[in-house]
């Protein structure tokens, strides 16, 4: 069976973790049909009065050709910076062009879960956004198949510095059948933090020397044989991030990790083998007090580790900011991504999913703003901005790290570049574990307890993993 792709983390929620210190978000929830109208209906009326005051402002730039941005960047400043500097960026695009066309910017405050029930609705009225940033929710299944939205990828082929802009996103948004509807000016980067501290008190091997997956296991052993805790889990993000790094550690694990949304039977050796690393190299190498149920306000590994009582943890780049006046000191925070089973090399996880999608509905003039738009915010210049003021991470593969990082002064900014720059480095990148498995994310995620208390066998897991796929068909 093909199970739907959908972001198990949005990038918003992302983001907005990295301000309050937190480390996961939410997948699209289901709608009911009148939350949808409602918010279609909402959404309609801002269009309508929105079109009249860009009628009229169109009237007085000569007609200039207009196109309206939605996103979800509404925060005030001082609740969120990364929405106030988001908002700066798009306004400095407009203004840049203001003789040429009306660029209208539109902070939608239901965010980008908003945005994207709106679209639902739309779409069946036959309306989208002339341009909005989804937020990593995916309407890209739905709009393209009525025929809404746009396909990027001719804009993309005829100018490498456009491709080399949205980097990753190229390839993981190319359709099957040879489309790119979406691209993002940011994405999910995932490695792991570790305590040097701990390692060094431990006499354990730090991870920026790891060769292979052993070498994690000897520091496991070597952190709790001088009785530290060597991580934090729950049934959920970190564990996820453990499981979707692990299955990079070779050929074979790879390739069946790749056809996650199209796999068959979860009876494989090399996801067998990777459930197996989870229960006894992980779950079972921490206490109860450790493993937490998982789900958005379980943000208990999290403070272990700043606080010092744990030695790594897994979460994405930014977490940086969690280093800011930490109890575990933040000297000691460093970034790393993991090992394979291949000397030396390492794996990252990076997630684009969907972000801009214009309409396909546009006339030419205005398809040219919106294209234009999306190579401004893919730029090295907006990619340096949103990594230097600590937003997050960039697509870019022309972004030049080491003098980005000579470039930023607070430690976390620098920790933020270093992270990132070993992120877009590894010598392998894969998707995370909700964006390969889609809707059998959950169904995985429910069984880390029973592998941690020996309730449940690999085999029965897998066993049970299959009997979903059958009932889902």
């Amino acid at each position: 069976m093909k199970f739907r792709k959908v972001l198990s983390i949005t990038l918003a929620a992302a983001m907005t973790a990295a301000l309050v210190l937190a480390g996961c978000g939410s997948k699209p929830a289901e709608e009911t049909a009148d939350n949808q109208a409602s918010a279609g209906e909402d959404k309609r009326q801002n269009t309508d009065a929105e079109s009249a005051d860009q009628s009229e402002q169109g009237d007085k730039n000569g007609g200039l050709p207009t196109v309206t941005f939605t996103h979800g960047y509404y925060h005030d400043e001082s609740e969120w910076a990364a929405a106030g500097e988001m908002r700066k960026i798009y306004q400095e695009f407009a203004d840049a062009h203001k003789d040429e066309f009306n660029f209208v910017i539109v902070a939608d405050e239901s965010g980008a879960e908003g945005i994207y029930n709106t679209a639902l609705n739309d779409i069946s009225a036959g309306e989208f956004y002339d341009i909005a940033d989804f937020g990593g929710w995916d309407i890209v299944p739905v709009a393209a198949n009525a025929d809404m939205i746009l396909d990027l990828k001719p804009y993309l082929d005829e100018d490498a510095a456009f491709k080399a802009g949205v980097g990753v996103c190229y390839d993981q948004n190319l359709t099957e059948d040879g489309k790119i509807y979406s691209v993002r000016e940011q994405i999910e980067g995932v490695g792991f933090w570790y305590n040097q501290a701990l390692f060094d008190k431990a006499g354990a091997v730090s991870p920026d020397q790891w060769q292979t997956w052993a070498d994690f296991d000897a520091a496991v052993e070597k952190l709790t044989a001088a009785g530290i805790t060597p991580f934090g889990l729950n049934a959920g993000w970190p564990t996820n991030i453990l499981a979707a790094a692990y299955s990079q550690r070779d050929d074979a694990s790879r390739t069946f990790y790749k056809s996650g949304r199209m796999v068959t039977s979860f009876d494989d050796p090399t996801f067998k083998e990777t459930l197996s690393f989870i229960q006894t190299k992980a779950l079972q190498k921490v206490d109860a007090a450790n493993f937490g149920p998982g789900g958005d306000d379980d943000e208990q590994y999290r403070t272990d580790f700043f606080e010092g009582n744990t030695a790594m943890l897994f979460n994405g780049v930014w977490d940086a900011g969690g280093s800011v006046d930490c109890k575990a000191g933040a000297e000691n925070i460093r970034p790393a991504v993991f090992p394979t089973n291949e000397a030396g090399k390492k794996a990252s996880l990076l997630s684009g999913g969907t972000g801009f999608v214009v309409s396909s509905k546009l006339d030419e003039a205005q398809t040219q703003v919106c294209i234009e738009f999306i190579k401004y915010m893919t730029s090295e210049e907006i990619a340096n901005r949103i990594i230097s003021a600590g937003i997050g991470m960039a697509p870019s593969t022309a972004v030049d790290y080491k003098t980005l990082a000579d470039s930023v002064d607070t430690a976390d900014a620098k920790l933020l570049v270093q992270a990132c720059g070993l992120c877009q480095n590894a010598d392998y990148q894969a998707l995370g574990w909700g964006n390969t498995f889609g809707d059998a994310e959950g169904e995985i995620q429910a069984k880390y307890a029973g592998l941690k208390d020996g309730s449940k066998t690999v085999d029965d897991v897998v066993k049970e993993l299959d009997q979903f796929m059958e009932a889902a068909e």
